[in-house]
């Protein structure tokens, strides 16, 4: 199982207009119910969000993995959100974050939704990685770039 696996290039969002953590959020989950990923927007982003109030999930370097084990979702899901500018997510090294992930997962997938979780931060770590992502023009590039370090 592979990050890639479940990443939709339909879900990614390469230039979020959002300004802080909740706008975000409410972005990329639009763009999720759009590709039928989300059953309910409202009790998704709410998930996502009262999550979020028990810690931030801006991991540092830039990045933020905001997620919810919900029942709002069939099954698993990552939407992804690039910011030029950067957002304002309370992350751990108080820096803004240009990278969102947001991942959803309907609460019978723990196992999935942990080792998923996992592997992403795993590669997130990696600042070539990121800066990858960071360069990248399209969600096809995105899913390129992810599959490249998969790979490695």
């Amino acid at each position: 199982m592979a990050v890639s696996e479940y990443f939709d290039k339909n879900l990614c969002i390469m230039k979020l207009d959002g300004k802080d953590k909740e706008g975000v959020v409410k972005e990329i989950a639009a763009k999720m119910i759009q590709g039928g990923k989300i059953k309910n927007e409202e009790k998704f982003v709410k998930d996502v969000l009262k999550r979020e109030s028990l810690g931030s999930t801006g991991i540092g370097n830039n990045v933020a993995i905001p997620h919810a084990r919900t029942d709002a979702v069939d099954s698993f899901t990552i939407g992804f959100g690039k910011s030029g500018e950067g957002i304002e997510f309370n992350a751990l090294d108080g820096e803004k974050v240009n990278l969102v992930f947001l991942m959803g997962a309907n609460p019978s997938e723990l196992n999935l939704y942990l080792r998923i979780l996992a592997d992403l931060s795993k590669l997130l770590m990696n600042n070539y990685f990121r800066q990858e992502l960071l360069a990248a023009e399209s969600s096809e590039d995105v899913l390129e770039v992810i599959k490249k370090f998969e790979g490695s």
